[in-house]
């Protein structure tokens, strides 16, 4: 990079200072001699008044920053306002209102005082590509980048306030990117937390040492500007914060066999053949693994264990479809009892890999002719009987898989509720989440075209940091053309749609889906929804009699093609709080089915009807959590669970139902491992 001259740019200062402070907004410039005796404070509102500051300041060798979050406005009648003055008391902690951004700098390991070489900076950028699609997945909205002479900058506008709960928040998100991501010759610096902390005032020259060819000053300035840019909530704050091992409960303790001082963690990955390359970090110690033991083709440097100073043992894969696992999910994995002092918390998996492998044809041999079939049985036949393991699509709703072990094939559910309770909703994210575990999905929808239900399946694969708003109309969101085709080309045949311009008799509709479901190998099929197909009129017979014939139907198709059918049925008019035997239909619905689910908007009329039924009272936890729905598992045949509530949060940009409010699935058509844009080529 060429060695710069000036030592300020003001057009890059006045780019900052709108940035960062706009709207007169007070904040502290300092100045740091080149002897560091005796810094230099001013406060000021505008870049106008600091620029003129600047030229009655000598600012040879000096560094110049500036304070970035939000200071009490009572600082600007300190004795130093709107000129510089040395030796002058500086912003303290207890002196910022609030935390306007995380600061997230990346800089290259070197000896102190002395500039970066152009290699140094462009690993810094590197690394800080990372991290950027890394906080992407994680669901950060998007930072300021920035260049301080020597290193890279991502700024994420938060919006806390100055508590002590917040300032261990923000030192907890500093020292997880910093587990996750330091490596040799880069580390992101962990010191950032505190309110007061300063940050290069970009727009000015970065002189550390002397200005050489190869370790030369640069011009620190803003690489992006985001003059809207958007707020990420603090629970994404919490979750990055969770990412560290929690004291001592995640210490690797085995309390049915040893303590944790006895437990040796890199014993322990040799004696379960984990390959990896051992590393620092500036809490600890990390393993990088060769390959992820949940996905192999998770490679090295994407998962870790980590071992921080206090003996607190973590994992992490930094990859979306692993984000749920967490240090004792590795441990289950190889010790399914290293932890039987609470079984209830194991995870319930019918396998720890991702279902990554494509579906294969139906085995033959386990198909019986119905002339085979005895009449009667004795118990040792019924014993002896071969029959395969039951196969389960996964909801992507943790508490329902985790209650009922997802949807097992041969088997029919129904979803019913209330208008605009998110029933459409939460099909179509089944359909996304069955869809990225590998499985078939055919559907039908007889409300919204073709068009409709694509455009909304869209944006829920997209997640929150694809889609866009509309500046033409309010609370409109899109999806970019690219990713649109990207998402169609992810779906792929592993959806398909009935065209419902085909305007088909019911026994030709079903006979085609079940058709369809032979020919792909379908594992899930959606039918939303019965009122839409006219089954009585169609049958030329009562609607209660017609409904129970079409349930039946639907169960044979099921059982036929080994596909889970999920159907939509609405509910007739309830007079109190939605119960199964409400769904449409005769009773004969709910003898049917294998599964029940109501969905649910948590509203006022929920809340004073399930107060009714049950008994709740005014704090219980679905009345005071946020959610926005709440989806109840109203019959489980296989396993009794009933009168069981989930609660669930809509996202309005993505139409999403998200299990907690800090989530953001990424669908496999955006893994973090996509390429985010170039950093480097911006900066050069």
């Amino acid at each position: 990079m060429a060695v710069e001259n000036r030592i300020i740019d003001e057009i890059e200062i006045r780019k900052a200072i709108q940035q960062f402070h706009p709207d007169g907004e007070l904040f502290e410039a300092r100045i740091i001699p080149k002897d560091k005796r005796k810094p230099a404070s001013g406060y000021f509102r505008d870049a106008e008044t600091l620029i003129e500051a600047f030229k009655k300041y000598d600012l040879r060798g000096a560094n110049i920053y500036m304070t970035i979050q939000q200071i009490d406005d009572a600082l600007f009648s300190r004795q130093q306002s709107e000129h510089f003055v040395a030796g002058a008391n500086s912003t303290n902690d207890n002196e910022v209102i609030g935390y306007k951004w995380l600061f997230v700098d990346l800089d290259p390991v070197r000896p102190t005082g002395i500039s970066s070489t152009d290699e140094e900076l462009k690993k810094a950028f590197e690394l800080a590509k990372k991290v950027l699609v890394y906080m992407e997945g994680l669901g950060f909205e998007k930072p300021i980048k920035g260049i301080s002479g020597n290193g890279a900058h991502l700024q994420y506008r938060i919006n806390i306030r100055n508590t002590r709960e917040n300032k261990e928040l923000v030192e907890k998100c500093l020292k997880a990117l910093s587990m996750l991501f330091d490596t040799e010759a880069v580390q992101i610096d962990t010191t950032n937390f505190n309110p007061s902390r300063v940050c290069k005032l970009y727009g000015s020259l970065a002189q550390k040492g002397s200005n050489t060819k190869e370790r030369p000053h640069r011009m620190s300035h803003l690489i992006t500007e985001l003059t809207d840019a958007k707020v990420t909530d603090r629970t994404y704050l919490e979750k990055l914060a969770a990412v560290l091992p929690e004291e001592p409960a995640q210490k690797p303790t085995k309390y049915n066999n040893y303590g944790a001082q006895q437990f040796d963690i890199r014993e322990w990955m040799s004696r379960y053949g984990l390959k990896y390359r051992e590393a620092s970090y500036k809490d600890g110690t990390k393993f990088v693994l060769d390959e992820c033991p949940f996905d192999s083709s998770h490679k090295a440097p994407d998962s870790m264990i980590t071992l921080s100073s206090s003996g607190a043992v973590g994992f992490k894969c930094l990859h979306n479809s692993c984000s749920e696992y967490h240090w004792k999910d590795l441990r289950l994995k190889f010790e399914p009892d290293a932890y039987e002092y609470n079984d209830t918390d194991r995870r319930i998996e019918d396998g720890w890999a991702k279902h990554n492998k494509e579906k294969t044809e139906k085995a033959e041999a386990l198909a019986v002719k119905e002339e085979e079939i005895p009449t009667f049985e004795t118990a040792s036949m019924i014993l002896n009987r071969e029959e395969p393991d039951p196969e389960y699509i996964k909801t992507g709703i943790i508490k329902i898989d985790k209650k009922l072990n997802g949807l097992e094939k041969g088997k029919i559910s129904v979803i019913s509720g209330l208008r605009a309770s998110a029933k459409s909703t939460l099909l179509s994210e089944i359909m996304l989440n069955a869809v990225e575990s590998n499985n078939v999905v055919v559907a039908y929808s007889g409300e919204l075209s073709d068009k409709s239900f694509l455009n909304w399946m869209t944006r829920q694969a997209a997640g929150k940091t694809k889609v866009e708003k509309s500046a033409k109309y309010e609370n409109f969101y899109y999806v970019r053309h690219e990713d649109q085709e990207k998402i169609a080309t992810w779906l792929g045949e592993r959806f398909w749609l009935y065209n419902n311009t085909k305007r088909l008799q019911l026994k030709e509709f079903l006979e085609g889906m079940e058709q369809k479901c032979n020919a792909v190998h379908a594992d899930l099929m959606i039918i939303d929804n019965m009122m839409a197909l006219d089954v009585a009129s169609q049958n030329r017979t009562n609607e209660f009699d017609a409904q129970t014939r079409f349930m039946w139907a639907l169960k044979g198709i099921a059982q036929r093609t080994n596909t889970h059918v999920i159907l939509v049925a609405h509910p007739r008019k309830a007079n109190g709080f939605l119960r199964l035997d409400d769904i449409a239909g005769s009773g004969n619905i709910g003898n049917i089915i294998d599964n029940c689910f109501i969905v649910h908007r948590n509203n006022n009329d929920f809340q004073r009807l399930s107060k009714d039924m049950f008994g709740w009272k005014d704090d219980y936890w679905l009345f005071t959590n946020g959610c926005t729905n709440v989806v109840e598992i109203a019959k489980d045949r296989e396993h009794g669970t009933c009168d069981e509530f989930i609660d669930l949060y809509f996202e309005p940009e993505t139409k999403r139902l998200k299990n907690y409010k800090a989530e953001n699935v990424l669908y496999g058509w955006d893994e973090w491992i996509y390429p985010a844009e170039d950093i480097w080529e911006d900066v050069k």
